[in-house]
């Protein structure tokens, strides 16, 4: 389509804007994950997570879930904690250990530390968990 040059000046004189979709997106809309990391790293008081004797151990070996890590968190937070996970990310792990950011559908913010135990047949268990209710 092409316009007469008045209409091209009058739109030059009222101004155009172009529309970029991929920066329109709102920032107060977008979940500002460098925040989460930031709130991450500032608890500092946990709790025991699952603490089990060595015949508990040699008993968990056979259950096939304890050797995934993410089973072992969500089962932990469906059972033990009765919440709901939205979210989860690992931020930090070594050979055999993970710590875990987790969101809540009820806006609950934790850092869950998992722990692989080699000589238990590579089983998870969580370490221990620490959390608090993000501001709105």
């Amino acid at each position: 389509m092409k316009l007469p040059t008045s209409c091209l000046v009058l739109l030059f004189l009222l101004g155009c804007e172009t529309v970029d979709r991929v920066n329109s997106i709102e920032v107060s809309s977008a979940i500002d994950r460098d925040k989460l990391v930031d709130q991450f790293s500032l608890i500092h008081d946990f709790n025991s997570g699952e603490e089990f004797d060595i015949e508990k151990l040699i008993e968990l070996q056979k259950e096939s879930d304890r050797k995934d890590y993410k089973k072992v968190l969500a089962n932990f937070f469906t059972e033990y904690l009765q919440k709901e996970i939205e979210s989860f990310q690992t931020i930090n792990k070594s050979e055999h250990d993970r710590h875990i950011l987790v969101i809540t559908k009820d806006r609950w913010l934790y850092r869950v530390d998992i722990k692989q135990w080699l000589e238990y047949g590579n089983i998870w268990t969580v370490d221990m968990y620490g959390g608090f209710l993000q501001a709105q």
